[in-house]
């Protein structure tokens, strides 16, 4: 081992040696380099597509979500609406209520007054009962 072309020879091997692992690295190196590079574009595109697939679902339930608050609120008025119709119906009824309320005490005043009439006319068919008693009496003695 002390020639010196086993020297030469020992260090073109090791310098061709030390040139391939550097180009090999250096291919490596840019293989893996476009690699990520294409899976970044993917997932950049995957991820923008999937974006705006959100955007366009979430701009879908918006205009869900006014249409039915859109709905609520014409429910809202019209139940509010039904409701002010039901309350004035209640009140033309308690009115009605009132007046028959008013005309049964005008019945009950009239009944009063017929019960005074009948009351009189008790009094006075008593009164002719007593009369007619004494002027049986005198005419028919016992």
């Amino acid at each position: 081992m002390n020639e010196p072309q086993v020297w030469t020879l020992i260090g073109v091997f090791a310098a061709i040696m030390i040139g391939l692992i550097t180009i090999i690295t250096q291919l490596f190196m840019r293989t893996l380099s476009s690699k990520f590079d294409g899976v970044t574009v993917q997932f950049s595109a995957q991820i923008s597509a999937l974006t705006q697939t959100m955007e366009s679902k979430f701009d879908s339930m918006d205009t869900k979500f006014n249409s039915v608050n859109e709905r609520i609120d014409g429910l809202k008025t019209e139940m509010v609406l039904r409701f002010n119709e039901v309350d004035r119906r209640f009140e033309e009824v308690d009115r009605r209520f009132e007046q028959v309320d008013q005309r049964f005490e005008q019945v009950d005043q009239r009944f009063e007054q017929v019960d005074k009439r009948f009351d009189r006319l008790q009094k006075q068919v008593d009164g002719l009962d007593g009369d007619v008693q004494a002027i049986s009496r005198k005419v028919m003695p016992d």
